[in-house]
């Protein structure tokens, strides 16, 4: 099998010469869309040799757009409801907006990296959010390389930007209770109660229902989340149905919310939508992300306390905790950490107090007793 390479108007084309077919016409394939001889070149040994080991693809002719939309429809049943709704999300408003007109076979690393560009420097998307994007595209890929259509992944390795790492800021125990007193009459008090408790994530608060509540063994667990695109199992296998325990004054308040969501389901008779969750509106439907943050911002400013977001809630209960001594390893436990690993480098900053005061009661215990 040989090859040439011919000059088209201002391009080149590399010319491959295949077998002739059973009536002994001659047969071509033609490879355009280079600007210089030296790149048809270079390129023309890496085509012959994919065409004479059986792993030439033939290019796609279709756009990325079209793949797209087969490829996430094809992937719903493989994703949590959530996830597959955030990936839709980043299609339908940055992807293919400015991907989607490219042939699969045409897209390349400089269309990535140009796109990467404009989401960082023209919309200012977050360098997580820009991550995210990346990753649906690489997986997108990553199954047309499976499946035969292109011949590899343009977005494997492709650096976005970095990610740093947001300072935690947490209330002391003052500024906590400050807040939990300030709030306490308000009716979606419960959901910050339980953050401020448990260390449970916004999804996992709001997701809670009274089946998972176990009042008289002094615990529950984290069955579904609920996030913006819906309910879903936990963020993580180690979040995913993980049992924690409760001190006496968070049951008592769980006591005290259900009462008063079956005074408000007798109430709205049969206008209440019971879907058994403990956080929930009057009429027994979900809490929305967005109408909590409302309220927690607002009773922040009430409060007049220093101002954190919702999830610093869960790195207060997790700072307070190891401050107090708790074990990290329960900390994790709490927290859903697939291992403790992730805990110390989340809380990393606290060691070195934590450390002092632990030699401090160390030494204070063991001359206490040896005198």
């Amino acid at each position: 099998m040989k090859g040439h390479i011919r000059k088209r108007g201002n391009k080149y084309v590399i010319v491959v010469d295949l077998e002739r077919d059973h009536n002994n016409e001659r047969r071509q394939k033609w490879f355009s869309g280079y600007d210089t001889k030296k790149a048809a070149q270079k390129d023309m040994p890496r085509i012959l040799n994919e065409i004479n080991t059986g792993n030439f693809i033939e290019p796609s002719k279709e756009s990325f757009a079209a793949y797209l939309e087969k490829w996430i429809l094809n992937k719903r049943s493989r994703l949590k409801a959530s996830t597959f709704q955030v990936y839709k999300t980043h299609l339908r408003i940055h992807i293919i907006p400015k991907l989607g007109n490219y042939k699969l076979e045409k897209l390349n690393r400089l269309h990535l990296k140009t796109f990467f560009s404009y989401l960082e420097n023209d919309l200012g998307l977050a360098p997580a959010t820009i991550k995210k994007v990346h990753t649906v595209i690489s997986s997108a890929l990553s199954e047309a390389v499976e499946d035969g259509i292109v011949g590899k992944n343009v977005a494997a390795g492709l650096k976005t930007a970095r990610i740093e790492r947001k300072e935690i800021h947490v209330w002391d125990e003052k500024q906590l209770l400050q807040f939990l007193n300030s709030s306490k009459h308000d009716p979606l008090y419960i959901a910050f109660h339980l953050a401020a408790m448990t260390g449970m994530r916004r999804s996992e608060v709001l997701g809670l229902r009274w089946k998972d509540v176990d009042f008289k063994n002094s615990l529950l667990r984290t069955v579904v989340t609920h996030t913006p695109y819906g309910a879903s199992d936990g963020k993580t296998k180690a979040s995913f149905n993980r049992t924690i325990d409760l001190d006496e004054v968070t049951i008592t308040e769980l006591q005290k919310r259900k009462e008063r969501v079956d005074f408000e389901k007798e109430r709205a008779g049969g206008g209440y939508k019971d879907n058994d969750l403990v956080v929930c509106t009057s009429l027994g439907t979900h809490v929305t992300p967005r109408n909590l943050n409302r309220k927690w911002y607002q009773l922040k400013e009430d409060a007049n306390v220093p101002s954190i977001r919702f999830h610093d809630l869960r790195h207060t209960h997790a700072t307070l905790m190891l401050l107090q001594g708790i074990p990290v390893k329960v900390v994790a436990e709490r927290l859903g950490h697939s291992s403790i690993t992730t805990t110390l480098d989340t809380y990393n900053h606290l060691l070195p107090s934590i450390q002092r005061e632990a030699i401090a009661m160390f030494s204070k215990n063991l001359y206490t007793t040896g005198n």
